[in-house]
């Protein structure tokens, strides 16, 4: 039965129709139909499997195709168009990503909805693309956009933000980034990387001050539409890293970098503040404000505006009037919430403890953070997940309640979102799990971190090909992407029967960090029958981590699959590993 093969997830749509079909059968359907036909055969279907994508269904005068990646649909929509412009048919093409749900013979849902209606809305020979596509692709492939504005579309409940693919029916040619080893991008739109400040404090504990700056900067930068902003993930990979500014921006493609540091006593700070040209290395600007701790906000939005005015960008009423990072307008609960981000991203079972303890004390002075709820939530549910706390059950309770009122009060929370996500994985609720994390990865395309935590969720799901995609994704948006990517991708080829790959990046996480990712290469080992391989890596895995044992890492396995568990567990006795 249909109903019983429907999946939901998150996909890039290709909607592609003839433009005028109509017309064109009525004054010469042999010949029309025999062009068709030769467009299918000789251009669409093989650049569709060139990049990767399935054709969904042909429609009498067009096509629905889905791509892993917005990238590759797009891509293939360009070379689709410059491939078919000797046909005699004017092909027009509409691309989003979305939430899909695939009954087993077609695909809905609002991610199919828009791209059928981004392909009404192109003119003939055109490429129209939602602003979810725009903004993913915009700064990794060589091409360029017009902004079409909002339009309102049947059946879709928001405005959906348009742009135009340049090409011949744009009147803008395409123009590539330049070619070489550390490139810098040329766009007419100011691209700028906020790089770690410096914690010049005497108390190395104000680490977490400086990095909480940096965060701030970033998000209120990215706030502005005209400047494109490296990420958080992205530039903390250079965190206490000596590197060029030249160096930085050809890494992270950006023009412009920010670099900075920080000085707290008391109830003061001293912050610093650069802003370089990375092609030419010229200083544009560089301040430094002497103030109290109570103006820490009102220093962040003067470096922010001062930023933009550098860049020679105005800013319109909108962009001022929500310049400011929305976690919270009050001074101690953003402070002690700082600190709960810098302990969560140290992942233990110690600085988990800190970090929930930090995010407390900070909803304590704003309990109507919708932000600080949500990273409460986040929190409680690794917690539970891992059992690093006494009383499971409870974290887990409180997991969910902290995630319902932060998505109650900010439904686009993606954080929150996430936070749901791990409490569904902790109780094998894996579907509602991927589905979770596919709407945070849908509000926050960038975000490196939950694309990798939505790689985990589809590969206890069962859906490991969807999760390689997912895992590959994260890498790069994160180009100094944590080892511990590695360990998600590994784990998906795995589950996907793909042992050379499975072994080859785990063999690569195991030498960021010792002793991680053995696990799944004695179960990959054990898995293509090569049982000795499996032994010795076992011996390695003891001898990193003396305190593992199969029990407890079967704790931390949500997997759908129980019969997988089992075999899995065998494997690992097997190999020698203790019970």
């Amino acid at each position: 039965m249909v109903g019983e093969t429907i999946q939901r997830r998150l996909a890039a749509v290709l909607a592609a129709d003839i433009a005028g079909y109509t017309r064109l059968m009525e004054q010469d359907t042999e010949g029309t139909v025999a062009a068709w036909h030769a467009a299918r055969g000789d251009v669409i279907d093989p650049l569709i499997a060139a990049f990767s994508g399935r054709i969904v269904k042909h429609t009498g005068d067009g096509f629905l195709a889905e791509f892993p990646t917005a990238q590759d649909a797009v891509r293939c929509a360009v070379d689709m168009r410059d491939g078919l412009r000797e046909s005699s048919l004017d092909f027009r093409f509409g691309v989003n990503i979305g939430d899909i749900i695939d009954d087993g013979e077609d695909i809905h849902g609002e991610g199919v909805n828009v791209a059928a209606r981004l392909e009404g809305l192109a003119e003939p020979g055109s490429i129209y693309v939602s602003g979810e596509v725009h903004s993913l692709v915009r700064n990794r492939i060589e091409i360029e956009f017009v902004d079409k504005g909002e339009h309102e579309v049947k059946h879709v409940r928001h405005p959906v933000r348009v742009f135009a693919v340049a090409g011949e029916a744009s009147g803008v040619e395409v123009r590539p980034t330049p070619d070489t080893p550390a490139s810098i991008t040329t766009s007419d739109k100011p691209s700028i990387a906020v790089l770690p400040f410096d914690n010049l404090s005497a108390d190395p504990d104000q680490e977490y001050f400086a990095d909480g700056i940096t965060e701030d900067l970033i998000t209120t930068l990215s706030q502005i539409g005209q400047i494109t902003v490296a990420t958080r993930n992205a530039v903390f990979g250079f965190k206490k890293k000596a590197i060029s500014a030249r160096d930085a921006g050809g890494l992270l493609d950006c023009r412009y970098v920010v670099t900075g540091s920080l000085r707290k006593s008391g109830s003061r700070v001293r912050i610093t503040a650069q802003l370089t040209d990375a092609k030419t290395e010229e200083h544009l600007w560089a301040s430094r404000y002497d103030r109290e701790l109570e103006d820490i906000f009102a220093i962040q939005d003067e470096i922010t505006l001062t930023i933009a005015t550098a860049l020679q960008v105005t800013l319109t009423e909108g962009e001022q009037a929500t310049l400011r990072y929305t976690t919270t307008e009050n001074v101690t609960a953003w402070t002690h919430f700082i600190k709960g981000l810098s302990l969560f991203r140290t992942v233990s079972a110690e600085t988990y403890r800190q970090a929930r303890a930090a995010f407390g004390e900070a909803l304590v002075h704003d309990p109507g953070s919708a932000q600080i709820l949500a990273m409460l939530s986040c929190v409680l549910a690794i917690e539970g997940r891992f059992y690093w706390t006494e009383d499971r059950d409870e974290s887990l309770r409180l997991a969910k309640e902290y995630a319902d009122k932060a998505l109650a009060i900010d439904p686009d929370n993606a954080d929150g979102w996430a936070g749901l996500g791990y409490w569904h994985m902790s109780y094998l609720r894996l579907d509602e799990s991927a589905d979770a994390y596919a709407k945070a990865v849908r509000l926050a395309p960038g975000h490196a971190d939950l694309r990798a935590l939505y790689a985990l969720a589809l590969t206890f799901a069962e859906r490991p090909e969807e999760a390689v995609r997912e895992a590959q994704a994260a890498m790069k948006l994160n180009p100094l992407d944590p080892g511990w990517y590695c360990g998600i991708l590994g784990h998906a080829f795995r589950y996907a029967g793909r042992y050379e790959d499975a072994i080859a990046i785990l063999l690569d996480y195991n030498r960021r960090s010792p002793g991680f990712g053995v696990v799944d290469i004695v179960l990959t080992y054990a898995d293509m029958g090569e049982p000795g391989k499996a032994a010795t890596f076992a011996k390695d895995l003891v001898a990193a981590r003396p305190d593992f044992t199969i029990g407890n890492w079967a704790l931390t396995q949500n997997c759908a699959n129980p019969a997988r568990l089992e075999k899995d567990r065998a494997s690992l006795e097997a190999a020698g590993l203790p019970a």
